[in-house]
């Protein structure tokens, strides 16, 4: 399945705000990001999408209360997705007319009764036909957990491999979506199931009468292998105990004990492909390209919140391409303070959130031209555009420095000269703008 489109109404900081996730040719797999400052709402979208993808019974689960949904003065906030499901993944529990395209799913915050301090209730955001029946595809479908196919995965920016709650351990062994998106909803969550789960296969494989697992084993080292981790560092071997790599150089650690950004992906990306292995089996899910790189061929949307976090910025350059080349039928959405991984965006993939300060500017997709400009772009250039919008992307104090040089030369043109302690601070100034600056015009940018 894939998201089309999304539309919040009185969720928190937004009003009301309308997304459309379609390529130009229609298609929906790719690099979709959302940009803004802090506070602009970029996680809360996030998390609202996971909502209506997930559903009321799971939303429960993740969200508790519900407190702070809705907007200050309201009594009723919604967020609904436009689902396009995949007719070869995507089935629908129960006997009924299937839809005829895409289908909307989404979720309503209620405050039920007159007492202003009750809970708001989470529900479905159910429609009626003419005659009155309810109208929910997504209960026998997305949120249904006997159905197959619907496959969905939500991270925060806290993607640890270990030191998870042991609440949150429950929910991420719980069947269907919920254990998928819990890191998303919950800072004390961890990754660590998913490479339980590996051990745990290696460990079936050693007493294993067929090769199925070992087969799996190979698929899943071998994705890992495949230029994900820096310094050429791959998954040497496993055992029942850890998850070991080995870099250029030789040296072999537990995964565990690697750097925070390394393990960070590597338990974001054995997550993904253990979500996928769980909806979808392994028939036919690792796929080789023609030069005999290895890649996952199954639909689905990704939501990650502040990928770039712990990663450098080389890194951050690089692993969107990977993502894309490793997942080319994943819906990515992700938000970011990053210009790197807002220049990986496919067409129509870049929407900007202004900040609760910037009332005059509205939540929008950005235009061909601006998302051209940030492809074809520096990232300094990046960061002064519309996407980011910085005054400068020079330093405080060298901002400062330059506006004193500025304001000692208009003085020295105005008056002839300059008292001697000045005139002294000038010469200084100048010699050093002009050993951090190459040219005269970098002065005056």
């Amino acid at each position: 399945m894939y998201v089309r489109s999304l539309s919040l109404d009185n969720v928190r900081s937004f009003d009301k705000l309308e997304f459309n996730f379609a390529r130009p040719d229609h298609s929906f797999a790719g690099w979709t990001v959302f940009v803004g400052g802090n506070s602009s709402g970029k996680s809360t979208l996030l998390k609202s999408i996971a909502a209506a993808l997930m559903g009321p019974d799971s939303g429960r689960q993740l969200m508790g209360n519900s407190l702070g949904w809705i907007s200050h003065g309201e009594r009723k906030a919604e967020a609904s997705v436009s689902i396009e499901w995949v007719a070869s993944q995507d089935t629908f529990k129960s006997a009924g007319k299937l839809p005829n395209g895409a289908f909307e799913a989404g979720v309503r915050w209620i405050i039920e009764g007159t007492d202003p301090l009750a809970y708001p209730v989470l529900r479905s955001l159910g429609k009626r036909t003419a005659k009155g029946t309810r109208i929910e595809p997504a209960s026998r479908g997305p949120w249904n957990t006997q159905t197959k196919g619907w496959f969905s995965a939500g991270y925060g920016p806290m993607r640890r491999l270990s030191g998870s709650s042991s609440e949150s351990m429950r929910y991420a062994t719980e069947v269907g979506s919920v254990g998928r998106f819990v890191t998303l909803f919950r800072e004390d969550a961890a990754l660590s199931e998913s490479e339980e789960w590996l051990r745990k296969n290696y460990s079936r494989s050693l007493e294993a009468s067929t090769n199925e697992l070992s087969l799996l084993l190979g698929s899943i080292t071998e994705l890992l292998g495949d230029g994900l981790l820096p310094y050429d560092m791959k998954v040497s071997r496993l055992s029942v105990d850890h998850v070991y790599v080995k870099d250029t150089r030789g040296v072999e650690l537990p995964m565990r004990d690697i750097s925070d950004g390394c393990r960070s992906v590597y338990a974001t990306i054995l997550d993904i492909i253990h979500g996928l292995f769980e909806v979808y089996g392994y028939d036919g899910l690792f796929q080789k390209d023609a030069s005999g790189s290895i890649y996952i061929d199954r639909p689905g949307v990704v939501l990650i919140d502040e990928i770039e976090a712990h990663l450098h910025p080389s890194w951050q350059r690089e692993i969107p391409l990977w993502l894309k080349k490793h997942f080319p039928k994943i819906q990515f959405l992700v938000t970011t303070h990053s210009p790197l991984v807002a220049q990986a965006a496919d067409p129509n993939g870049i929407f900007v959130l202004p900040s609760l300060f910037d009332t005059a500017r509205q939540p929008r997709l950005l235009t061909p031209d601006e998302y051209d400009r940030i492809r074809w772009g520096r990232a300094e250039k990046t960061l002064l555009g519309s996407a980011f919008g910085l005054d400068s992307t020079r330093s405080k104090w060298a901002n400062d420095q330059i506006e004193r040089w500025k304001k000692l030369t208009a003085k020295k043109k105005a008056v002839g000269s300059l008292p001697l302690l000045e005139e002294s601070e000038l010469v200084t100034l100048k010699t050093q703008l002009e050993m951090a600056f190459e040219t005269g015009s970098e002065l005056e940018a």
